[in-house]
């Protein structure tokens, strides 16, 4: 096998009593401190793996407030110590990146390059990610999330089989793999909320994307989605594209849409699993759809921004909702969750809605140029990654 690391980002908050009153950086599900947690149960998977010790692990640790990093960092050592006679693992964590950041300015980094080491939002979460693999200058990574389990015991074989074959006579960077949730990848439309429904039944579309792109033959394929707990990249690519923290929900997809105006195309295998077991998310209705909103507004930017890729490249999800009718989809949606909130009573849950509307109609990424700003972004990241590949992980 070649030079491999499994990044695992994992999230935690304040005690169950205080974890959403207290939570200052938003993730859907971050542990309680005085919980136990989903990580343990990932890495007593790792069991089942053929090719497991080619592997090096990395865990990045990360805290919803920043009052808690170090309780966080002493929780996460204190789960993986058991682990560390089996397997080659490690965490990074603030603490890390902080002792990271200064190695790096030494050698000259600018100080506005250095702002993208941290642990703020998803985007930024998954760049540090991206780092577990170029600080041990290993071919490939693989991005695994702690509320997942490995059951296929070849599962990194058959990522290894497809990181070194060629598809279309190019070498695939991009791996994607899917969720089984639990036992299948389709998600129950039962579920979706009638207020969802009309205007954005994302489960529904979700589930066409994948009856088009897991279900048929052949075993690999282009894919216009990808989930951010099953997929591998290249060195080459990580060094190249960043994750955009201008993304806060959705950075998995948003990455995707970053490779390809790089001409770097994502390839699914249709037998690459790994089972989906998330704890309930505590994140208000109105949250999700407001941050969606703000990601699909964005992101369409971006596709108006670079006429080399056009929504219809990403149905039937997410090209969907970066149309023409999305302003129309986001407002509907708002109004039906609106009247459901009125019918409880709720004057917060209403008051919020109206303000996801007016967000809408003052749509902040109207002028904002992505071309710019992506060039920018781009351009710091691949100063960092030059910097820091290879130096290994940080003390």
């Amino acid at each position: 096998m070649e030079k491999v690391t499994i990044v695992i980002p994992t999230y935690w908050g304040r005690i169950r009593e205080h974890l959403v009153s207290d939570e200052k950086i938003v993730f859907d599900h971050p542990t309680p401190l005085d919980e136990q947690g989903t990580l343990s149960r990932l890495l007593e998977s790792l069991s089942i793996l053929n090719g497991i010790e080619h592997f090096t692990i990395v865990i990045i640790a990360v805290a919803n407030n920043r009052k808690i990093v170090s309780e966080v960092e002493q929780k996460v050592a204190k789960i993986i110590s058991p682990f560390k006679s089996r397997y080659d693992i490690t965490w990074v964590g603030n603490s890390t990146l902080k002792t990271l950041a200064g190695y790096l300015s030494r050698k000259g980094l600018s100080d506005n390059t250095l702002e993208l080491l941290n642990l703020n939002n998803y985007a930024s979460v998954r760049n540090i990610c991206s780092l577990g693999g170029i600080l041990n200058q290993s071919n490939y990574t693989v991005f695994i999330d702690d509320d997942e389990v490995f059951t296929d015991k070849d599962f990194l074989i058959k990522v290894d089989q497809n990181m070194r074959k060629a598809a279309s006579d190019d070498k695939i960077d991009a791996l994607a793999g899917y969720y089984l949730q639990p036992d299948s990848y389709f998600i129950d439309e039962n579920k979706v909320p009638g207020w969802r429904q009309p205007y954005w039944n994302n489960t529904r579309y979700m589930n066409n994307a994948f009856e088009q792109i897991i279900t048929p033959e052949p075993r690999l394929k282009p894919t216009p989605f990808v989930f951010g707990g099953n997929m591998t990249l290249s060195l080459e690519a990580l060094k190249k594209v960043p994750f955009d923290p201008h993304i806060t929900r959705g950075e998995d997809i948003d990455f995707l849409i970053n490779l390809r105006i790089h001409g770097i195309t994502f390839w699914l295998d249709r037998e690459l699993a790994i089972k989906h077991l998330p704890p309930p998310s505590h994140q208000s209705s109105w949250k999700k759809v407001r941050e969606d909103a703000k990601r699909f507004l964005y992101e369409r930017k971006k596709i108006i921004d670079h006429p080399q890729i056009t929504p219809e490249d990403f149905m039937p999800y997410p090209g969907v909702f970066l149309k023409d009718d999305l302003e129309e989809r986001i407002v509907r949606t708002n109004e039906l969750l609106m009247e459901e909130y009125r019918s409880k009573g709720d004057e917060v849950g209403v008051e919020e809605c109206q303000k996801t509307i007016s967000l809408v109609q003052n749509n902040p990424y109207r002028e904002l140029d992505t071309r710019k700003w992506l060039r920018k972004l781009t351009s710091r990241w691949q100063r960092l990654t030059t910097l820091a590949e290879g130096i290994g992980s940080p003390e």
